[in-house]
């Protein structure tokens, strides 16, 4: 409590969650799982980031458990697979152990024993993989307690002896690992498995030394449920060797300590055994008022969980409900700064629209590369700007090689693929600085800012070449492609008109030469 209320005033959220984690842990183990479930419930929504993940799935596992201590297994199940998809996330298989762990005891709860063993043995093969002990322990004890359980429902008395065997198997496995770690409260749990099961398979003998063993390290360290455990045990067996009269002093004895402790589950199982016990002797009347004293114990009981349980729906729906109030209030202020961002959008999209008009306007729609309205505009400019400098401007005028031929063989989708393919062509092969345009059809322009004629020529040779090389049959079997050109450099005293039809006459001696090929104005 102490690190929960130094992390409220520090205003750590994540240290807040990290402190009621550890809190709801803690009243969990002790009893108290309507706070375990609350504090729970508290820290969740804290924990949404990824890196989150693997505290959200121990977290998860605690409230989840805490949920079947009161009866509400729907919700157990509901947070233990969001505790699986957490400890997925966080790719941790320890994690990811406890949670199918968690998962199988949800199940046995709920009365599904064989999905329950599926999970718990997936559980138990992981913790094998990384050698964890702690978690090989807890999933072969439930394995252990599971499979006992199941035996005394089991259709034949060869199904409950297999079941039996298997529980033998998984309380001996335990009861090893617990003597390697010399933890002395789990080699006591482990005697009391295995003390159980030999029991339920007549083993009385085998059975008395491990419950001996069990209420021995009990006693010395002070685990007082586990030993009044083990009495209730001891006299579950003398019930079985038939020693009646024994088994009645030992049920007395445990349902003295019961009283002590007001253990309202250990009482009714007590009351349960002396009744057996009373009637297998036909003492109807002691029988009777056994019975009559598990009644109201057992009231008492579904009483107490479903005040428990009304208590947290109704916390549940308080919390839902200030939730809700929250997003309302938060959804009301996104709304007024929606409004208020309105105008400001709608500006941003008519200026995004406009440029884009005019874009659209000096653009090619098919390649992307500039139009001839582009060109008119620029090409004057260019060439002002060249005489001024006194720079150089060279100009190749770019046709495709009996395009009309690709448009009616292969039709005019391929054929704007091909026109699209040049245009990549060109702008891979140029500078950034150079104007590229499409003319109209299959006619290009290219505009060499600042290139003398002789490095022109030598650049639309490697276009011409790229483009004879390039691989269209991916775009269509058997297509080939070349280019003509036709290059010039502007004149000082030529008008844009005399370029161009300088740079065409050039393009025209370039097809009549027998085209795919460059052909340099003469000076």
């Amino acid at each position: 409590m102490h690190a929960l209320e130094l992390a409220r005033d520090a205003g750590q959220q994540r240290l807040q969650a990290s402190a009621l984690g550890l809190l709801a842990l803690h009243e969990w183990r002790l009893g108290d799982s309507e706070a375990a479930i609350g504090h729970s419930l508290q820290a969740i929504p804290m924990l949404k980031r990824t890196r989150d993940a693997a505290e959200r799935a121990q977290l998860l596992c605690t409230l989840a458990m805490a949920y079947n201590e009161v009866g509400l297994h729907a919700d157990a199940l509901i947070h233990v697979t969001k505790a699986l998809d957490a400890a997925r996330a966080a790719k941790d298989p320890s994690l990811m152990s406890w949670a199918l762990n968690r998962t199988g005891v949800t199940y046995e709860l709920m009365g599904d024993p064989e999905r329950a063993e599926r999970f718990k043995l997936q559980a138990l093969d992981i913790a094998q993989q990384i050698n964890g002990s702690e978690e090989m322990f807890s999933a072969l004890n439930n394995l252990c307690s599971l499979l006992t359980g199941a035996s005394a429902k089991a259709p034949t008395p060869a199904a409950a002896e297999e079941k039996l065997q298997r529980a033998l198997a998984y309380a001996n496995d335990a009861l090893a690992l617990a003597k390697t770690s010399g933890n002395a409260h789990r080699i006591a749990i482990s005697h009391g498995n295995l003390g159980m099961v030999q029991l339920r398979l007549a083993r009385y003998d085998d059975a008395l030394r491990n419950i001996d063993e069990a209420e021995r390290l009990a006693d010395e360290h002070g685990y007082r449920g586990l030993s009044l455990s083990m009495l209730a045990d001891r006299a579950m067996l003398e019930r079985r060797r038939g020693d009646i009269d024994s088994a009645v002093a030992l049920y007395k004895q445990a349902l003295a300590q019961a009283h002590q402790t007001d253990d309202h589950a250990m009482l009714l199982s007590m009351h349960e055994g002396l009744y057996d016990c009373c009637k297998a002797r036909g003492d109807a009347a002691q029988a009777l008022e056994h019975h009559e004293a598990m009644l109201p114990l057992e009231r008492e009981r579904m009483k107490q969980q479903a005040d428990t349980q009304a208590r947290l729906l109704l916390n549940r729906l308080e919390l839902e409900h200030a939730r809700s109030e929250t997003e309302r209030a938060r959804l009301d202020a996104e709304v007024q700064r929606l409004r208020a961002m309105k105008l400001e959008a709608e500006n941003q999209q008519l200026v995004v629209r406009a440029h884009e008009l005019g874009r659209h306007a000096l653009e090619d729609q098919l390649t992307g590369l500039a139009n001839r309205r582009r060109v008119d505009h620029e090409l004057p400019l260019q060439m002002a700007s060249a005489r001024e400098r006194r720079g150089a401007l060279s100009i190749a005028a770019v046709d495709l090689d009996h395009f009309k031929l690709v448009n009616d063989r292969y039709g005019h989708g391929v054929g704007d693929d091909v026109l699209r393919a040049v245009a990549r062509i060109l702008l891979d092969n140029t500078r950034g600085s150079d104007l590229l345009a499409r003319m109209g059809g299959e006619e290009f322009l290219v505009l060499f800012v600042g290139t003398p004629l002789a490095v022109a020529s030598d650049i639309c040779e490697r276009l011409r070449r790229a483009v004879e090389t390039y691989e269209w049959r991916q775009l269509a079997p058997g297509l080939t492609l070349t280019i003509s050109i036709g290059l010039c450099d502007a004149d000082a005293g030529q008008d844009m008109r005399a370029l161009l039809e300088r740079a065409d006459a050039s393009l025209y001696a370039a097809k009549r030469a027998g085209r795919n090929r460059v052909q340099v104005a003469m000076a």
